[in-house]
């Protein structure tokens, strides 16, 4: 980030350079006039003595001594315009896949199948944040009998956390995803195989057929769908969640996120659903604080 933000600081740099050349072109006339050069392309162009420029430099540099807030107001408007587009880049990625993200059979869900408000997690068994906010996403589902939340299985933490999506995905396939899911959201180390297969025996799974669903081709092409979606749709850690048309990464509450979008639903022309209304409280984390993917 702070490199990027050197970059920018540049690009402004050179702009109110570019900006005070052409504002106030008098600098320097006593030095000689400025020679302007119409080329047989047609195209003027316009050039300035060795001392003009050391005069625009100066101007330059005593105006923003004077007024540093211009550099942050200029730094601010970039940014935003940044974050316009990249959200535009971002909506119009959810669209080209939204059949991928809401309506593959292969992925868990809980909820109502026909529910009319959706939401996606993109998840680490050993993020934090997903941790934190695994149970009461469960409870949610329980309480809203009009919504359904898809689970998407992106292990980035290592081996431990590909080991335990790989059970999950497996413990779905004998009807026992939800209870598995918020119980290796629940240990508080790395969810070793030990583990694993200790919770699947209190839960009664088949740990013969686990072990070998968790080692099949199917389980591993789904997850490297999830890495490639994730990629597709600008997914960059965990926790990142779809919820409506907005990609919002990092921890949220849940709760006003559905109640916002489920308002939005009934009344569609007032487009009243935000990233923002979903942040409240100790959820409100900043993305940059989990997980990164390179």
């Amino acid at each position: 980030m702070p490199e990027s933000r050197g970059a920018i600081f540049v690009a402004v740099l050179i702009a109110a350079l570019v900006a005070l050349a052409i504002v106030f072109p008098q600098f320097g006339q006593q030095d000689g006039p400025i020679v302007t050069e119409i080329p047989r392309t047609g195209t003027v162009t316009t050039s300035f003595s060795d001392i003009q420029k050391n005069d625009i430099r100066n101007t330059v540099r005593e105006y923003l001594l004077e007024n540093p807030t211009v550099i942050v107001e200029a730094l601010e408007a970039l940014q935003a315009r940044q974050q316009q587009t990249e959200q535009q880049q971002s909506r119009g990625a959810l669209s080209a896949h939204s059949d991928r993200l809401l309506n593959s059979r292969q992925d868990p869900s809980i909820g109502n199948p026909n529910a009319s408000v959706t939401v996606v997690e993109f998840f680490d068994y050993q993020c934090p944040y997903c941790k934190h906010m695994a149970e009461d996403l469960v409870k949610l589902t329980e309480e809203d009998p009009d919504l359904r939340i898809v689970f998407k299985e992106f292990p980035v933490f290592g081996t431990e956390s590909t080991l335990a999506a790989r059970a999950a995905l497996a413990a779905a396939k004998q009807g026992k995803y939800a209870e598995f899911h918020v119980a290796i959201m629940g240990f508080r180390g790395a969810p070793s195989e030990t583990a694993i297969f200790r919770l699947a025996d209190q839960l009664g799974l088949n740990e013969e057929r686990l072990r070998k669903d968790m080692q099949s081709e199917e389980i591993e092409a789904m997850i490297q769908a999830n890495y490639q979606l994730a990629q597709q749709i600008g997914v960059r850690g965990t926790p990142a969640f779809i919820i409506g048309d907005e990609l919002i990464p990092g921890a949220l509450s849940p709760r006003p996120c559905v109640i916002s979008l489920r308002a939005n639903a009934k009344n569609p022309e007032e487009k009243s659903y935000s990233a923002s209304g979903c942040r409240s409280g100790k959820a409100e984390l900043n993305s940059s604080s989990a997980m990164q993917v390179s």
